[in-house]
């Protein structure tokens, strides 16, 4: 009855409706001011409960975070101001000094690590057998170095005053010319700079091909499973003593060598029957490395050829057919595996009737053959007209000005994930070969030998000298197991199988 009267009188309605308001906000302010109880157990934020994880033990007794008596890390504080917790300020130069702590941490550790592998007589992973199927590009000898071209500077002497006038009263002419002309022709020659040119420094030093080096880069080599080292062959009177010393000593390794030879920078059919005859040179060796063709009854050499794109429209190019009169094939006969960079280069080589094409460079995204996703497309192409297709693997490029009208072409090693991803995308489109870009071409970053840290030098960090060593017998040894899967899927009861030489599609 009270409501009712109050609600039927307007005025006092509104009284009561603003008295009930003021009563709810005094009664909030009085709640928000008392001031908390920090020693009290809260129930939003226990931070006995939060020390005694971070501490890495259980405490007993219903969170109090005692063990045994002994609290085993002191509770939390948490900053507060007029009561409210107050969040901890951000310090960049502590953060930065933080990381670097850890950093020289870690590399203390890694060291160690390495320094105990070493003791231990196991400074890298081995692999007993070597496979054929994974070829390596050599460099012997290296380039260290680059010249830069030399500059000739030609003041012009200006001859004035008495010196001018003494000229001219000499009566010899033959001495007045050749003091004119030795006076404005006057040349100072500035010698060539040489410039190291690597952006790694190698573990070994600046070194030069000796027997002993060469050892130790077979023993490494043997030891990753690799099989075939693919040596560049350019036909000099130099190279003929070191390479057929590095013949003689591949097979203790069980190693075998093929050659590159290069069609850059002249196409003749002249040129390139000088380089094939600076290969029958080595023909002979027990080390040459030949596979078995089963549609010509004999071994054949594998032979590859820089820049054979080049070789379109050309005699020496139609020289290359069998079917030609003059064919190069009379010369020295062999699988011709062809370097590409253009999706239409791939035709070029089957019209120039190579059995094989491969992309040289390991720069993802730099040519259309150098790209993971294109492979596909390639090896189906060779499946299509039975050629074969090596995909080049490499852990990284490190030559910015190589190819300028690609721009730049430089990719980062990623701590070894570059090189993973190259593997994978080879070995996932089954392909009977894979070549690695390099063991040693230092001068263009894509080397997998063993790297010097050094100022001024990029390097492997983290992980050992040997990482990428490691790395690539890790990816042969997944290569070879689906190889051999993919050979056992294919064989013939009775008859060898086609993979085992080179991609069950040449025979």
């Amino acid at each position: 009855m009270l409501l009712k009267k109050y609600i039927k009188n307007r005025r006092k309605l509104k009284i009561l409706f603003l008295l009930t308001v003021i009563v709810l906000i005094v009664i909030t302010v009085v709640i928000l001011n008392i001031s908390p109880n920090v020693n009290s157990t809260e129930r939003v934020l226990d931070e006995r409960f939060i020390a005694r994880i971070y501490g890495g033990s259980g405490g007993g007794g219903g969170g109090s975070g005692m063990s045994g008596g002994r609290l085993e890390q002191p509770p939390l504080k948490s900053p507060r101001q007029n009561g409210v917790i107050v969040p901890e300020k951000y310090d960049e130069h502590k953060l930065k000094t933080r990381i670097a702590q850890e950093r020289v941490l870690q590399l203390k550790q890694e060291q160690q690590q390495q320094h105990n592998a070493i003791e231990a007589g196991e400074e890298h992973a081995k692999l007993e057998a070597t496979t054929t199927g994974v070829h390596i590009f050599y460099s012997a000898p290296v380039a260290w170095y680059k010249t830069k071209k030399s500059q000739l500077v030609a003041p012009r002497v200006q001859l004035r005053g008495a010196a001018k006038e003494l000229l001219n009263d000499v009566s010899d002419a033959v001495l007045s010319s050749s003091f004119a002309t030795s006076a404005t022709t006057l040349t100072t020659t500035v010698k060539p700079v040489r410039i190291l040119n690597t952006a790694f420094y190698p573990a070994l030093g600046l070194y030069k091909p000796t027997t002993s080096l060469l050892q130790k880069h077979f023993d490494n080599i043997h030891n990753c499973g690799i099989g075939v080292l693919i040596l560049s062959c350019s036909g000099k009177s130099g190279e003929v003593a070191l390479y057929r010393e590095l013949l003689e000593l591949a097979p203790s390794y069980n190693l075998s060598i093929t050659f590159e030879i290069s069609v850059a920078g002249n196409q003749s059919l002249e040129f390139l029957q000088q380089q094939l005859e600076a290969l029958r040179r080595y023909s002979t060796a027990e080390s040459f490395y030949r596979v078995y063709s089963l549609s010509r009854k004999r071994l054949v050499p594998v032979i590859y050829v820089s820049n054979a794109y080049k070789l379109s429209d050309t005699p020496a190019g139609r020289a290359m057919c069998p079917s030609q009169a003059e064919s190069l094939r009379n010369l020295f006969d062999g699988y011709f595996i062809g370097h590409i960079r253009l999706k239409n280069h791939v035709d070029i080589m089957r019209r120039l009737c190579f059995e094989g094409f491969y992309n040289k460079l390991p720069s993802n995204g730099a040519t259309f053959a150098s790209t993971w996703k294109n492979w596909s497309y390639l090896k189906s192409y060779a499946l299509t007209y039975k050629m074969l297709f090596v995909p080049t693997v490499g852990p990284g490029f490190a030559e910015r000005n190589k190819f300028p009208r690609h721009g730049d072409i430089q990719r980062h090693r990623s701590n070894g994930r570059y090189y993973g991803v190259a593997w994978r995308t080879a070995i996932l489109n089954h392909v009977g070969f894979i070549n690695i870009a390099s063991y040693n071409n230092w001068p263009d970053g894509s080397q997998i030998e063993e790297v010097m840290p050094k100022a001024g030098f990029l390097d492997y960090n983290p992980g050992a000298k040997t990482k990428y060593i490691d790395l690539t017998t890790h990816w042969v040894v997944n290569f070879l197991k689906t190889r051999h899967e993919a050979a056992a899927a294919v064989a013939v009861p009775g008859q060898p199988s086609c993979y085992e030489f080179l991609n069950n599609t040449i025979c």
